[in-house]
């Protein structure tokens, strides 16, 4: 005799396997990957801003401490120089002027060289050379052309290269001691306005 369930045992098969989840319904969760972006807002290009200024004003630093404007140290720099073929009439033309170091293997006639306290100024002076003799260690130099001089190798303070651009003549003012406080005042305004006024979080105001 076949055995049939009853409608109590069918009615508890049927609810048993509404319960079962069918494994192919079973999700794995899915893991993104959450990669966090470099954000460049206001604060990030402050302190950038504001690194770089750090880094400039330790530029301008050198020349202005160093007794040879920073000449050694980044092997050119900006000087205050009288130029070649001026007419003394009483009144002297310096202009700004970009120099190098001097190079005594490399130097050569016709070079431009840098000379300090000519004719009993307190000014830098750019001359031509004539001829040089490095047994003696002396050279022949020129300011118009007619005249020469006789200067130690040693004398030479720079080598002309070229007259400064704009940027030029603003490191040689701010290279000196009056531009270098301009400098240090217009970027303590400046980035103390720019902190305070759109950096600073403003606190938050107290709940009575």
């Amino acid at each position: 005799m076949a055995n049939y369930l009853t409608t109590e045992e069918l009615v508890k098969l049927i609810d048993q396997k509404k319960s079962i989840t069918p494994l192919a319904s079973i999700r794995k969760p899915v893991h993104n990957k959450i990669r966090k972006k470099f954000k460049i807002n206001k604060r990030t290009i402050f302190f950038m801003a504001l690194i770089l200024a750090i880094i400039h004003i330790f530029y301008i630093s050198v020349p202005l401490l160093s007794e040879d404007r920073g000449i050694n140290t980044y092997k050119s720099t900006t000087i205050l120089a009288v130029p070649m073929n001026q007419v003394f009439d009483g009144q002297l033309a310096a202009k700004v002027v970009r120099i190098k170091k001097v190079d005594l293997e490399t130097i050569a006639v016709g070079d431009e060289i840098v000379l300090y306290g000519r004719y009993n100024t307190e000014l830098y002076w750019i001359e031509e050379i004539v001829s040089i003799d490095y047994d003696l260690g002396i050279a022949e130099t020129t300011f118009d052309g007619v005249i020469s001089n006789t200067v130690n190798l040693e004398d030479f303070k720079g080598v002309y290269i070229e007259d400064a651009n704009l940027l030029g003549i603003i490191s040689y003012i701010s290279s000196n001691l009056k531009g270098y406080i301009f400098m240090l005042g217009t970027y303590f305004i400046l980035f103390s306005t720019v902190y305070i006024f759109y950096i600073r979080k403003k606190e938050d105001k107290p709940v009575y």
